[in-house]
């Protein structure tokens, strides 16, 4: 099989190069994912709009979007994306107790147990959500915006979790081992 190398700030193209050079420059180094997406500029830069414009205005928080982040990867196998949640969540003030919980799909409060359901639900269904999961969303207060959100974030983060599986970077995070879900 082929094997995928991500690009450094020297072989991306000129799409990529100064988005990895602001990486560089915000964090002495740039991650190994966005070497890995970087192979092309152009996907690289619509994925980090694409994120920013869903964070400017979300509906959803940071802790959300980290439970959601971390229910997704578990779900489509991405030990990368996995290990980086697990630790961007914690900078969000999760316990590494809620991500290993939130890998499995499981939430102690109820909106939250709402959200990541949804998300699950998404990939599961391939975006054809029922009745029920549309009455389950309204009973948890989800808005028909943060229901988009949840897709929008579910969306991405499936995306970077494939990118990662296709291109298997160097996990340049504490390493987190993928959870079985009951």
């Amino acid at each position: 099989m082929l094997k995928m190398t991500p690009v450094t700030i020297e072989t991306a193209d000129e799409a990529a190069t100064p988005t990895l050079e602001g990486f560089k420059a915000q964090y002495g180094m740039v991650p190994n994912f966005f070497g890995a997406l970087g192979i092309d500029g152009a996907t690289l830069n619509g994925y980090l709009a694409f994120q920013e414009a869903v964070e400017a205005a979300s509906h959803l928080s940071v802790r959300e979007r980290e439970m959601i982040s971390l229910a997704v990867a578990n779900s489509n196998g991405c030990h990368y994306c996995v290990s980086g949640h697990t630790f961007s969540g914690k900078k969000a003030g999760m316990s590494a107790e809620e991500c290993v919980a939130a890998q499995r799909g499981e939430a102690d409060d109820g909106c939250e147990q709402a959200v990541i359901d949804l998300a699950l639900r998404l990939i599961a269904q391939r975006g054809n959500l029922e009745t029920h999961d549309f009455e389950r969303a309204a009973q948890a207060g989800i808005s028909e915006k943060k229901l988009i959100q949840i897709c929008a974030w579910t969306a991405m983060n499936s995306f970077s979790n494939w990118v990662n599986n296709i291109v298997q970077p160097k996990i340049d995070f504490p390493k987190v081992p993928l959870q079985n879900r009951d």
